[in-house]
């Protein structure tokens, strides 16, 4: 786990392994100003897509060394909670997927 500067404003952030959140361990936060779905879209291969924030699992900050942890399995590398490329390419799958059905006959673009 890190401590800096988010590259997308001047809020503290931390790292989970190789994605940002604020301070708050949160993808999105209005509080902070923070929005970091660009810059781990681009970190874990994609191009930057709408879609919704990384929903965080349940963690903790180990107190041996302070790194943060996935709650279910004390791990803070752990591939099954902190998989953040397998879960950004599913909620780029899932916003496609709305827009394309947002595009029916009744939407509009105003």
């Amino acid at each position: 786990m890190d401590f800096g500067t988010s590259p997308t404003d001047s809020t503290a952030s931390i790292e989970i392994n190789d994605a940002l959140f604020c301070e708050h361990g949160k993808e999105v936060c209005d509080p902070c100003g923070f929005d970091g779905r660009e810059d781990n879209d681009a970190v874990m291969g994609f191009d930057p897509a709408p879609r919704a924030p990384i929903e965080l699992p349940a963690y903790y900050r180990n107190a041996k060394d302070n790194n943060i942890v996935c709650k279910a399995h004390g791990n803070n590398e752990c591939k099954q909670c902190f998989n953040w490329k397998k879960t950004i390419q599913k909620l780029q799958k899932e916003q496609k997927k709305a827009g394309k059905k947002n595009k029916g006959g009744d939407a509009s673009n105003f």
